[in-house]
């Protein structure tokens, strides 16, 4: 029954109690109508009973003064006794009638009425009529004989009269006595059908309880277990009533907590690890690798937005791009990228049903692949491609999908910033060239570098000539623009490899690796030629005039073991130029 009853809806559930105490309720109902119908049958049969006990009394007195009548009227011949005896027959007769309607419901006693009405007319028309008229008449006739029939005849009347009423007491008492029993009995069997089924009814209700409020407690203990991170709690059982079809809900959801909070710890994870990446290329490679293992893909592109040169270089895969693409991995129009041009993740769930995207690299045959930007402070810094098998890219994967891109993409803008302060950092806003900091860090990692390769540094350190009598007479915006051409002269005259960085003023440094003090001194004389033929605009009618330049040049570990040795000995190498008559390279003499 347990097991039935679990099955049962909520709603059968509540019936199953709530009926029997209604069932109760409609047989007590019942029991008391029939009750009352029972004592209203009996009051009236009561009524009728003892109506036709006074009726028969009446009855037996009209007939009585009939007869005394007739009696009287025999002995005394007064006509006003006749008028009594017409009265008291009348009134008989009624009682006779009403006795009829009365007992016309009983049979029996109906007959027995109709032989007292023969009887009473017979005592009328052969007893008392023939008296009155013979009396009339003067005929001559027994007296004592007459008188003794007509109360030989009132006495069988009566008789008659008094065992119906006997009988009407008898059947009164009976019904009565018949009623108490029945009512007796119901009560009886009410309170035993009571008992009975309030006893069904607890057990039924204990049962319903039960099944009710274990299901529930069980939900709430579930929703404290989640709470507190349990994603396994103790379930109702399956059943199929509201009961299973919440537990099914509650699992369902507890499973879709589950994965939402496994889904944002790996989210976490994965922030957490590219803020410690120091490249975009590392950025790229764990980008790549948290996709894989949550999303397995078949392929996953990061495109790189070139805004100078306008297109979308590949900057990773997952999967290496095919030969003829590898050349050339970009897409020329980035605005092509459906992604780049409108802002927006761009799904495509069925590669053979849906439109594809306008830029066609490399597009998928087969499956769906999702296309999302990398944004990051309000500018689109590129765009990746996500290649999976058919409708596995749901709403759900897809938000995750943009939350590892939005990391991604805040990781990549941070880094570029970084890049970007750092640079600012260590270079000269006038002249474009590093700074003295920047330049001095460099030449003690080279020089380090040097000494244990055991090869040659060389450096250069450079003055303009009278640069500072030049800015009073021509002022500080020429002067800064006389700067500004001179460091592009001398980053025109040295390889990519060297570095040109502002020492301070008008004094400038060139460090060139791996080159000897002959060496960087052909490259110093590059330097001085280039100065003398460079033409800084005045914006005046009257030209500037010719600048030079005073070089200093040594080589490490030639001239000295540390940078400060170095700078010393190139310094009093370009001062042995200004004392020598300026705009010429010296070469500093060896220690030896």
């Amino acid at each position: 029954m347990a097991f039935t009853i679990r099955n049962l809806k909520i709603r059968d559930q509540i019936l199953l109690v709530t009926l029997p105490p209604l069932f109760v309720l409609l047989c007590a109902v019942a029991l008391f109508f029939y009750a009352y119908w029972s004592a209203i049958n009996t009051e009236h049969a009561a009524l009728r009973s003892k109506e036709r006990v006074v009726r028969g009394e009446s009855f037996l007195r009209h007939a009585t003064e009939a007869s005394m009548a007739i009696r009287g009227y025999v002995f005394t011949r007064r006509e006003d006794l006749v008028t009594a005896y017409d009265r008291a027959i009348k009134e008989s007769q009624a009682d006779l009638l009403t006795l009829s309607d009365l007992d016309a419901a009983s049979p029996g006693e109906s007959e027995e009425v109709a032989r007292i009405r023969v009887e009473f007319d017979q005592m009328q028309s052969q007893w008392a009529q023939p008296t009155m008229d013979k009396l009339r008449s003067d005929t001559e006739f027994n007296k004592d004989k007459a008188l003794s029939d007509g109360q030989t005849r009132l006495a069988d009347i009566r008789t008659k009269v008094l065992k119906l009423r006997s009988e009407d007491e008898g059947e009164n008492l009976g019904e009565m006595e018949g009623a108490e029993k029945v009512i007796k009995r119901m009560l009886v069997v009410g309170i035993t059908l009571a008992a009975v089924l309030a006893g069904i009814l607890i057990f039924l209700t204990g049962v319903v309880t039960r099944l009710i409020v274990a299901p529930v407690l069980q939900l709430i203990h579930a929703s404290e277990q989640v709470g507190r991170g349990d994603f396994s709690p103790d379930l109702p059982p399956v059943a199929d009533n509201e009961f299973g079809v919440l537990s099914r809900s509650f699992s369902q959801m507890t499973t879709a907590l589950q994965r939402e909070r496994e889904e944002i710890a790996s989210l976490n994870r994965f922030s957490e690890a590219v803020t410690q990446c120091t490249s975009e290329v590392e950025v790229y490679d764990l980008l790549l690798h948290s996709l894989k293992e949550r999303f397995q893909p078949r392929q996953a592109i990061i495109f790189k937005l070139n805004a100078a040169e306008n297109y979308l270089e590949v900057a990773a895969t997952l999967v290496p791009l095919p030969k003829e693409e590898g050349a050339w991995p970009v897409i020329e129009e980035p605005h092509n990228c459906k992604a780049v041009r409108t802002g927006r993740s761009f799904v495509v769930n069925d590669v053979q049903l849906e439109p594809l995207c306008p830029s066609k690299f490399i597009l998928p045959t087969e499956g769906s692949y999702y296309c999302g930007p990398l944004i990051a402070g309000g500018i689109i810094i590129g765009s990746m491609r996500v290649e999976a098998a058919p409708n596995l890219l749901t709403p759900e994967r897809q938000r995750l999908l943009e939350g590892y891109l939005s990391v991604a993409a805040s990781a990549l803008s941070n880094l570029r910033l970084l890049d970007r302060m750092k640079q600012q950092a260590n270079i000269d806003m006038l002249t474009g060239l590093y700074n003295r900091r920047f330049l001095e860090d460099y030449a003690r990692k080279l020089f380090a570098i040097a000494r244990r390769r055991e090869q040659p540094v060389g450096v250069i350190m450079l003055d303009l000539d009278h640069f500072k009598s030049f800015n009073d007479i021509y002022g500080h915006e020429i002067g800064d623009r006389v700067l500004r051409h001179f460091a592009k002269a001398v980053t025109t005259c040295m390889r990519e490899t060297n570095l040109a960085a502002r020492y301070g003023g008008e004094e400038f440094v060139v460090v060139l690796p791996d080159t000897s003090a002959k060496a960087s001194s052909l490259v110093a004389e590059r330097i001085r030629k280039a100065v003398m033929t460079m033409v800084v605009p005045s914006n005046t009618e009257k030209p500037l005039p010719q600048l030079t330049v005073s070089i200093g040049v040594v080589a490490f570990p030639e001239h000295g073991q540390t940078l400060e040795e170095i700078l010393q000995a190139s310094d009093k190498a370009l001062y042995d130029s200004k004392r020598g008559g300026r705009n010429r390279v010296t070469v500093a003499a060896t220690p030896d």
